[in-house]
């Protein structure tokens, strides 16, 4: 019995030592787990700063990029935090705060790639403070090997006068939270003449329960009756209308009716208006209503009320009531040119000397889909060149980052230059009903070009008239690219 006693616990010690060893095993092997989204070890970055003197360098070198981690508004030109406001020439803007907003892996490569911050680039990360071991060792366990940080960042580069420091030309249209905040509680902010101002959120529906919900304080509502005369949303509704009447649908009100809008909101020529909403190709579409009837100082709130909420900036729910004026100031419109009709057009597509700009998804513009229900004849406006736009007529992926702010600019201009749209010529931006192409034109403004406008018809009014030149569906003979989707 004692025997059998003796075999047994020599037995359970024996079990218990192979468990142990095997849990210690176990342990030893998860802290070398690979991470299942990349296949990879994780790896834990080490870290490598580099001078100005070497890192200017590597400006020369098409195999490294500059990754700008700070705020976009500090990239595009906004000073803050006492710098300068502008990035190191040729850098691309990757704020810091979307390694967290993006939370899966594979989204997160893409969006990195769509800056073509690729794998077998040199990356020089920056910023105008101390870099969190974070982010270099996230891209580490994305395979992003060659990873090395500006030393003291953007400040040390402003130091050296030789060292080129470029900013988007007229930023100043697209205004940030902290900007907003700043206006609305008192502050004189960068740029600001002290003239009066209105906020405006733009959302669609009478009572927009967006609004209600939460909106900057003192803003007023709109809804987009501004931005277009609504036409039916079924094609089979529009046998029934007139020609003529077919042909105002979609396109902006009447100038009397937008001088009447713009009074009821109490906004004149000389009203410092900013916009912004859920929906920003909404916002920059009104924005250039306003800017045809002469509001001399428009601009938009580059994110939106999703930039907004992600800045923790603070909303009010009372509803804010306007306060009318019956005198505009000038007559409407007093900028004609941000917008042309049909006529206009017609001329632009045979001067070779301008450029149509095609705003429309890659299906819309070689003619396999219309993109709308209500227009039943797919194709394009004849020689237009494709701009880009996103995945369908509602959305502009194409243009925005995670954030819902404006893409990147340099990156924006190339992707435009590849197609001939240059700020060189007359470039006409059109899409369906003139919404993204009105988007595009605050972003060629902000750019600094000059010699723009949108066609406010856009393909639903060119399509109606059977007499109106078409591009030949598929993918032109010139083109330079077929383009890759990035959603």
């Amino acid at each position: 019995m004692k025997n059998l006693l003796k075999r047994f616990s020599i037995f359970t010690l024996l079990a218990v030592v192979l468990f142990t060893l095997s849990a210690c095993k176990n342990t030893e092997s998860k802290k070398t787990s690979t991470d299942k989204s990349s296949n990879k070890k994780k790896t834990k970055y080490v870290k490598k700063e580099i001078s100005t003197d070497k890192a200017k360098l590597l400006l020369k070198d098409d195999k490294s990029i500059f990754v700008d981690l700070r705020p976009t508004e500090e990239y595009i030109g906004w000073s803050m935090n006492g710098n300068k406001g502008g990035h190191i020439k040729n850098a691309v803007d990757f704020p810091k705060e979307w390694f967290s907003i993006i939370k899966d892996d594979e989204k997160l490569q893409k969006e990195l790639s769509r800056r073509d911050i690729t794998k077998d680039k040199k990356i020089v990360l920056y910023s105008d403070k101390k870099i969190d071991t974070k982010i270099p060792n996230k891209l580490n366990d994305l395979g992003y090997n060659n990873i090395s940080i500006l030393k003291d960042g953007i400040k040390a580069w402003e130091k050296d006068e030789n060292l080129p420091i470029e900013k988007m030309d007229n930023y100043k249209i697209l205004v940030h939270p902290k900007w907003v905040n700043d206006l609305v509680n008192g502050k004189k902010p960068a740029t600001y003449d002290g003239r009066p101002y209105k906020i405006i959120h733009l959302s669609f529906g009478k009572e927009s329960s967006d609004y209600k919900k939460g909106h900057i304080k003192g803003a007023l509502h709109i809804d987009d009756s501004l931005n277009h005369i609504a036409g039916p949303r079924a094609i089979s509704e529009y046998a029934y209308i007139p020609k003529e009447k077919k042909e105002e649908l979609w396109n902006k009100p009447s100038d009397k009716e937008i001088e009447k809008k713009l009074l009821d909101l109490g906004i004149t020529k000389d009203t410092l208006v900013i916009l912004y909403g859920p929906n920003m190709t909404a916002a920059s579409r009104c924005a250039a209503v306003m800017m045809y009837a002469g509001v001399s100082d428009v601009r938009i709130l580059n994110g939106g009320i999703k930039r907004w909420k992600l800045d923790n900036m603070p909303l009010e729910k009372e509803p804010n009531k306007p306060i009318t004026t019956k005198n505009f100031g000038t007559k409407v419109p007093n900028n004609p040119k941000v917008f042309i009709d049909l006529n206009e057009e017609l001329k632009i597509v045979k001067d070779k000397n301008s450029v149509v700009a095609s705003i429309r998804s890659w299906a819309e513009y070689t003619g396999k889909v219309s993109g709308y229900t209500y227009i039943g004849e797919p194709g394009d406006i004849a020689n237009s060149r494709y701009g880009y736009a996103g995945s369908d007529p509602y959305h502009m992926e194409d243009y925005r980052n995670v954030d819902d702010t404006m893409f990147n600019y340099n990156i924006i201009k190339n992707r435009w230059k590849k197609w001939g749209i240059t700020p060189d010529k007359k470039v006409s931006f059109h899409c369906g009903t003139g919404w993204r192409a009105s988007e595009t034109y605050l972003y060629a403004l902000a750019m600094g070009w000059k010699n723009i406008t949108i066609y406010d018809g856009g393909w639903y009014e060119w399509h109606l008239r059977k007499d109106t030149p078409r591009k030949e569906k598929g993918i032109p003979k010139d083109a330079p690219e077929t383009p890759k989707s990035d959603y």
